[in-house]
């Protein structure tokens, strides 16, 4: 099957977006205490010159993690190559952005230039390898358009119907197994949620009744990283909505597992050990 890539930050960029205070949905505020400039008062918010510090640093730092991202597959024999949206999309912004070009998701607009982007790649035999990114959120402000963002963005939002061909299932590949009744990382008793439906006229997220009983209810909240500034699994369930609300399977899976290894090969979710599947209720 042709695969898209899409990463985060991980410690390259969140690290540095956390040290200026830039998040996903929200104007970037200097804590006092994390500044890195001290002459800048607790609670202000920063001057654009700052912000701009703010981008041009963190976006520096995903674009190094990008690079090496794309070298492994090289390494491997795969023909990756690194696609960065933020700056390089005319109109494409950060998550939460008020401005009139732009939605939640970046701006339909821009989604359709990553699109044909992304399109011209897999028609060409490449494999597109795009990072989560720090970009403009209005003309002043910089702020963080996160990974899942994106996924959302190029699955839901994208008039582009050569992508939405392209697209058969969205794979959020993760440190953790699946999606756990708790954190699982807190509590050693969370147990694994195989299936997850989502219904198409609310959006809401439930435990499939075939094995509600046996988990019980489900806690859902932000990251257990202290540096994440995306929305940790939260993100990426409103993610997985959009995509199953556009007709797509959604497979959260282990990072180097034998199921991970399987998804991405295209089996299908009930031959696979482990794992949590999102699909649409009926």
């Amino acid at each position: 099957p042709k695969i898209v890539v899409i990463h985060g930050a991980g410690s390259f960029g969140h690290h540095s977006a956390k040290r200026y205070g830039l998040q996903c949905g929200k104007q970037a505020v200097l804590s006092g205490a994390a500044s890195p400039h001290p002459d800048i008062s607790s609670n202000l918010q920063m001057s654009k010159r700052y912000q701009m510090e703010a981008l041009s640093k963190t976006r520096h730092s995903v674009q190094k993690l990008n690079a090496a991202m794309v070298q492994t597959l090289l390494d491997y024999g795969v023909n990756a190559v690194g696609i960065s949206p933020g700056v390089s999309i005319p109109g494409m912004r950060a998550y939460g952005s008020s401005s009139s070009r732009s939605s939640s998701s970046g701006g339909a607009a821009a989604m359709d230039l990553l699109c044909e982007s992304i399109c011209q790649s897999l028609d060409a035999g490449l494999l597109p390898v795009i990072h989560g990114d720090a970009c403009l959120l209005d003309d002043n402000d910089a702020g963080i358009l996160g990974g899942d963002t994106l996924v959302e963005g190029l699955v839901g939002c994208s008039n582009n119907t050569k992508m939405k061909e392209h697209v058969r299932n969205v794979i959020f590949i993760t440190d953790v197994a699946g999606v756990f009744s708790s954190d699982p990382k807190r509590n050693s008793n969370a147990r694994l949620i195989r299936s997850l439906k989502v219904d198409m006229m609310t959006g809401e997220v439930a435990i499939d009744d075939n094995n509600s009983e046996e988990v019980g209810k489900m806690e859902i909240g932000g990251s257990s990283h202290a540096h994440d500034v995306t929305g940790g699994l939260k993100a990426k369930l409103g993610a997985a909505v959009t995509a199953v609300q556009c007709g797509k399977d959604v497979i959260i899976v282990q990072c180097c597992s034998t199921s991970a290894e399987k998804f991405v090969q295209g089996h299908e979710p009930s031959t696979v050990e482990e794992g949590t599947v999102i699909t649409r209720k009926l």
